[in-house]
């Protein structure tokens, strides 16, 4: 198992874009947006590894039959995860990776299935009405510091700091008498796809204030040529109703897992 240095992540691209269900996050890293570490089975010419970002998510890529390699992901979690670090989510790709989990991992995580959804822009309005008592605003700092979901904690958790964030993410949201009700945010942006992470105060839910917040997050996305992306578990139904609102659909799904 060989550490990539960040001079060398383009070698691992061309295999991340092979398949639809590489998450954002796996673009940030390699695009040097978002910090982390990546592991392949060759250096020179690698068909398999791993990645690791901050927050604990995981991406396994490429091959997932090569058994030298996946013993050696077996003792990296064995060594430097397990009872050591609190948040280990593994994102798969493949069947054949899922069975690795499925055989191996088994004592010590446990499987979900998550969807992923392709943006149609034609299937999206962009158009909305905001009653008069509520306003729109970027997710700037005074936001952060008001928002209850995408705090100061939130933010360095996946972000690494809050000017890095303000600097290359997005993030929209609905006030009404200076709190925060609605807001949709950046998990991940990788410099031309942005995930959208998005909650509403549950005191303020069934006046759209979410699809507002989720098409103004949309509007920008477009505005700066970026596709914007959305990914679920594939149990929450209201954040399914949700993405056919805004235009995604085409939904695939893959298995997640995490420590039990």
């Amino acid at each position: 198992m060989h550490c990539l240095e960040p001079k060398d992540y383009h070698k691992i691209h061309n295999i991340l874009k092979a398949s639809f269900k590489t998450p954002t996050f796996a673009f940030s890293f390699v695009n040097h947006v978002i910090e982390g570490s990546v592991y392949v089975n060759d250096s020179m010419k690698p068909t398999a590894g791993f990645l690791r970002i901050r927050a604990g998510d995981y991406y396994v890529f490429g091959q997932g039959s090569d058994l030298v390699f996946n013993n050696s992901l077996y003792r990296y979690f064995v060594e430097n995860v397990y009872g050591k670090e609190k948040r280990f989510t593994v994102f798969t790709p493949s069947a054949d990776w899922e069975a690795f989990f499925d055989e191996t991992f088994q004592p010590y995580l446990k499987k979900m299935i998550r969807s992923k959804y392709r943006f149609v822009p034609s299937k999206v309005p962009f158009r909305y009405n905001l009653p008069d008592l509520y306003d729109l605003k970027d997710f700037n700092s005074d936001a952060l510091r008001k928002s209850e979901n995408f705090n100061e904690s939130y933010i360095v958790d996946y972000w690494g700091s809050e000017s890095h964030f303000l600097k290359n993410g997005l993030g929209v949201c609905v006030i009404h008498k200076e709190n925060i009700v609605a807001e949709c945010v950046s998990i991940f942006h990788s410099g031309t796809v942005a995930e959208i992470d998005i909650v509403t105060n549950p005191s303020y839910r069934g006046q759209g204030l979410g699809k507002i917040v989720g098409q103004e997050f949309i509007n920008k996305c477009l505005e700066k040529n970026v596709m914007p992306a959305w990914d679920c578990d594939n149990n929450n139904k209201a954040s399914k109703v949700l993405a056919s609102k805004l235009g995604f659909s085409n939904e695939e799904r893959y298995a997640l897992y995490v420590l039990k």
